[in-house]
């Protein structure tokens, strides 16, 4: 039964529906928010507020019942119980912030679009890697903000008068927001070799550093897409192999019962198709068991 369950809540019509459903979730809690459309139309979107979360809980309670302790190893289960939760709080004042965070519950989707997963997974994975690139950010803008505070802090006080102004500046010319016309042109008429300083740095944080996020992110993704590609490999071969046994015990099946025919009784059992026994062995090795008692049966029955 659990098996059963759980091919149901995993057949990909059911996984449509709970995608149609978050979708449908996140259209009533964004016209939640007007005012207007609450006025005429708010007992509808309230009743469908109440009625998703009761989808959700069934389809997750589904899951967990088909796979049993299995259900938490997978930490996107974990994290569809807790989104999901949010929308049981009470609606009382102390927990109307956190009931807001109800919108959450379409992060719901990434767990059941294996695409969305692919990429979360890949970003996860590239965290070590982003973090060395953001430490190495962080050292060059420190050594940046220091620099440009002594030289420009007393005639730019509102640019550079402090290290976090300074900062906050040297980040505005990394992102190239305004970064002429409100920062280095007015720097300029009075110091006009700071575009010595200020070029260099927008060159090495905007353009090198900042592209080593994208490189990183398709490293990342490239060799999880390699993993998932050999995972889906593996899973067809298998199933292929099972679809041979099947085959193989079935053919061994018929043999029997046309020796038994034959010899008009039953077969002994040194001569019988053990499947029970070939079913506890690794597919290979059924594989090649189940091919030389079909050849042995073959053989004999020619004979």
């Amino acid at each position: 039964m659990r098996e059963q369950l759980g091919n149901l809540v995993d057949h990909p019509i059911v996984q449509r529906f709970i995608v149609f459903v978050l979708l449908l979730n996140a259209i009533t809690l964004g016209l939640d928010t007007s005012p207007e459309v609450m006025a005429q139309y708010g007992d509808l979107i309230n009743r469908i507020n109440q009625i998703i979360p009761i989808i959700f809980v069934i389809e997750v309670g589904s899951r967990l019942f088909a796979r049993g302790k299995s259900f938490f190893k997978e930490s996107w289960n974990v994290f569809d119980i807790i989104i999901i939760s949010v929308s049981f709080l009470p609606s009382g004042s102390a927990f109307s912030a956190l009931r807001a965070l109800r919108i959450l519950r379409v992060l719901h989707v990434i767990s059941l679009v294996p695409r969305m997963r692919h990429v979360v997974g890949a970003m996860i994975k590239s965290l070590p890697q982003i973090g060395s690139i953001v430490a190495l950010l962080l050292i060059i803008s420190y050594i940046s903000s220091v620099i440009v505070t002594h030289l420009y802090g007393l005639p730019y006080p509102e640019l550079f008068g402090s290290i976090g102004l300074s900062m906050l500046t040297l980040f505005q010319l990394m992102t190239l927001e305004g970064w002429a016309a409100e920062v280095v042109r007015p720097v300029m008429e009075t110091h006009p070799y700071s575009v010595f300083l200020f070029i260099p740095y927008m060159l090495m944080t905007a353009f090198a550093i900042l592209n080593l996020f994208t490189a990183v992110l398709v490293d990342s993704m490239q060799v999880l897409q390699n993993s998932y590609e050999q995972d889906k490999s593996d899973h067809e071969t298998a199933n292929v192999l099972h679809e041979e046994l099947d085959g193989l015990r079935a053919e061994m099946h018929e043999i029997t019962r046309e020796l038994q025919r034959m010899q008009g009784g039953p077969v002994s059992e040194s001569r019988q198709v053990e499947p029970k026994k070939l079913a506890s062995q690794p597919i290979d090795d059924q594989v090649s068991d189940l091919k030389s008692q079909l050849d042995d049966k073959k053989s004999k029955s020619d004979a």
